[in-house]
């Protein structure tokens, strides 16, 4: 479909409308406007345009008796370029503020007479002429800045607060000196701004009012040092407080005064080091709303005084403190807040809650490897029992062997857990250190090899020690493996020791060394390293950091290490950093004098001479142990009477008395195991007794240490151990 074409006299009729659109546009403006096309012809103008700009070529026409030939210039240049523009030109008789503005299809020109503003300016530098000898004996800054916030007046007070020549200040806005809350230029204004001074932002009492002169607003402003001092309290008791205490501003809590306790604190002697900053800034980020809400709380008047614990920034050092807070003034315009520093006591209560967790963490290992052992000592009896019918030849033998050797692996698990618990049966020895370790080195050494390194550096006269050679071997043993582990592509494991004397207790990981005289262990890797959460944790049961996939890790090697440690009087404490290494150290107590060489009793294993059909009462509250150790004893013709518990094994006795053997388990609900030998034999003095339990230090627990005749069986136990420790008690 064609469209008809516009004949002259339409483009005409819709020119001379677009035309009236714009002028009733630039009417409504103040200023001199013109819109000229591309071509340089004038489209639209308002009366002040006309006269200004007219309708020849150059519109700027009127600025030929300026002396800013270089600013005329760039304004031609810009409008034959078409690009905007906005420059200020002074000439003879007025200041214009002209700019230049594409549009569509032309370009808007625009010029503002600024001369009857600059005529005001005048007059006021003109009138502060007169008083600036007044105003520059003021002792605070003074400065007088227009609406937009220029200053156009400032007292020598106020050059020297900013250390700028006057000359350099004129003309510039009040808020390039401000870093936070400037003075609001539409009225009243009073508060608390913080200027920009050098190096430092320094907050001050501004006081500002508005004033007019013919039809301009300007602004004066006074800037006072903050009103905000120390408490109303003598100066010198202040500082020489042995808190830390520091005052802040109700309004944006920034700290405003400081004491020498505080500065001492926080290793720093200058005293406006901390007068601009937010007093959350000391505190960890996780304590820093909380101080908030306090802080809001006074202020809303629903208390007086606030109490709370904060811990410092970690570049501060992570320290902990009670935090005392209260108003200085009845204005209640600062606070002021008193620092206690509880890092010791917060430490001791760390210490004290982990050894409270390592205890009960203790107590669960020994109560979980006593009941395990009852589960494999009827497992491991059952395979003996099994064993019994099918021989090596037999099919199921392999099958039977599989399962007692995996029992036999569980119990040394149990092992493990019983020496973290501290209920293992352990034989302490006075051993010289030195040569204990040398002796066990290429055991550490075969253990690592080949790709890990040992080195070590022990001094020949170190001490003695009282410990179980066995678990001084499970200690190096273990943390060897776990070096080794820690240092797949290979590494070096150093290993030192040194004598050690403290004077005075000391923390040692999460517990606390006592004075006294060690044996300092230090055992270091080139490892990986153990990450800052993992840290805590290591020496807790079960706790792994090794693979799930390779099966590699029970979680229970550093765990008997740190149970055999404590066990006899040591400490250890652990110092780990990513793909650095991981350190130990260890303190063993150190006995000075050669103990000599004691002579070790070992009794002669009698002959078993067997009586007429021995008669045992068996108790024992599992069922699997009872009947598992009831069928072997039956097996090899001893007559075997069961009970379940103590009380059942009383009513027994009451009844008769002809038994040889009381064959009991320590753990029973009820009466105990140790309970019923005792009253058995204020009974029946001739009976003979024989204690089982899975672990034994309950025996210590109950004062039968003692009792150098109680014979003791430990679970779980082969069935040739139990005749055995049977045949030797009834032979006695």
């Amino acid at each position: 479909m064609d469209f008809p074409k516009k004949s002259c006299y339409d483009v005409a009729m819709f020119e001379n409308s677009t035309k009236k659109i714009y002028e009733t546009l630039l009417n409504a403006e103040d200023d001199a406007r013109q819109i000229r096309s591309f071509k340089n012809r004038v489209i639209a103008s308002n009366p002040k345009g006309k006269t200004l700009f007219g309708t020849k070529e150059n519109p700027f026409s009127f600025l030929n008796d300026t002396d800013d030939t270089q600013s005329v210039q760039k304004l031609i240049d810009a409008f034959c370029t078409f690009a905007p523009i906005e420059t200020e030109i002074k000439t003879s008789e007025n200041i214009y503020q002209i700019s230049i503005r594409k549009l569509p299809k032309g370009l808007l020109i625009t010029a503002k007479d600024k001369t009857p503003e600059f005529a005001i300016h005048n007059s006021i530098v003109r009138q502060l002429d007169f008083m600036s000898d007044v105003l520059s004996t003021f002792v605070h800054p003074v400065y007088l800045a227009d609406k937009n916030g220029k200053l156009v007046y400032v007292n020598r007070s106020f050059c020297t607060l900013f250390q700028e020549e006057y000359k350099n200040i004129l003309d510039h806005f009040l808020s390039e000196y401000i870093d936070e809350n400037a003075p609001d230029f539409h009225g009243y204004w009073n508060g608390i701004t913080y200027f920009k001074i050098k190096n430092n932002i320094i907050p001050y009492n501004v006081s500002q009012r508005p004033f007019e002169i013919g039809n301009a607003t300007f602004f004066s402003g006074l800037i006072e040092p903050m009103r905000i001092v120390a408490p109303s309290v003598d100066e010198h008791i202040f500082q020489e407080s042995p808190l830390p205490t520091v005052v802040v501003d109700a309004l944006e809590h920034r700290i405003v005064y400081t004491n020498n306790a505080f500065l001492n604190t926080f290793k720093t002697n200058e005293t406006d080091s901390f007068n601009h900053l937010n007093i959350s800034f000391l505190f960890s980020e996780n304590t820093q709303e909380l101080l908030e809400n306090r802080f809001n709380k006074l202020l809303n008047g629903s208390t007086k005084n606030e109490y709370l614990e904060m811990i410092t920034a970690p570049e501060l050092g992570s320290k902990t403190f009670n935090v005392y807070i209260g108003f200085t003034t009845k204005e209640k315009d600062a606070f002021i807040l008193y620092l206690i520093d509880a890092s010791e006591r917060k430490n001791l209560e760390v210490q004290f809650a982990h050894a409270q967790k390592m205890q009960a963490i203790g107590q669960l290992a020994g109560g979980v490897a006593h009941d395990f052992n009852n589960l494999l000592t009827a497992i491991i009896g059952f395979c003996d029992l099994l064993l019994q019918r099918h021989k090596v030849n037999d099919p199921s033998f392999l099958d039977i062997m599989q399962i007692k050797g995996n029992a036999n692996k569980a119990s040394g698990l149990v092992g493990q857990l019983l020496t973290f618990s501290r209920k293992q049966p352990s034989k302490i020895q006075v051993l010289n250190f030195h040569d204990a370790f040398v002796d066990l080195s290429a055991l550490l050494q075969r253990s690592i090899a080949p790709f890990v390194t040992l080195k070590t550096d022990l001094k020949r006269k170190l001490g003695w020690v009282k410990i179980d050679p066995n678990q001084l071997t499970q200690i190096f043993l273990n943390l060897a493996v776990n070096a080794k582990d820690a240092m797949k592509n290979g590494g070096i494991l150093r290993i030192t020791a040194t004598k050690e004397k403290l004077k005075k207790a000391k923390p040692c990981g999460n517990d606390m060394i006592q004075a006294g005289d060690y044996i300092k262990i230090i055992v270091s890797d080139t490892g990986c390293g153990i990450s800052p959460e993992h840290l805590p944790h290591i020496f807790e049961p079960f706790f792994t950091t090794k693979g799930g996939s390779t099966g590699s890790g029970t979680g229970l090697g550093l765990s008997t290490v740190y149970g055999v440690i404590r066990g006899v009087g040591g400490y250890i404490s652990v110092d780990s950093e990513k793909n650095i290494g991981t350190t130990f150290i260890i303190y063993l107590p150190r006995i000075e004098e050669d103990p000599g060489i004691t002579t070790t009793y070992k009794p002669v294993r009698p002959v078993f001479a067997p009586v007429q059909t021995p008669s045992i009462l068996l108790v024992d509250d599992e069922d699997g142990v009872r009947l598992v150790a009831s069928r072997v004893l039956k097996s090899k013709g001893f007559k075997v009477t069961e009970c379940a518990n103590a009380e059942q094994a009383l009513n027994i006795l009451s009844e008769r008395s002809d038994f040889d053997l009381l064959l009991t388990d320590m753990i029973m609900p009820g009466m105990d195991g140790e309970t019923l030998i005792r009253k058995t034999r204020e009974a029946y003095p001739n009976m003979k007794s024989l204690l089982m339990s899975g672990y034994s230090e309950d025996m210590a627990r109950h004062g039968s240490t003692e009792n150098n005749d109680l014979d003791f069986l430990a679970k779980p136990f082969e069935l040739n151990q139990l005749l055995n420790k049977v045949k030797e008690v009834l032979q006695k």
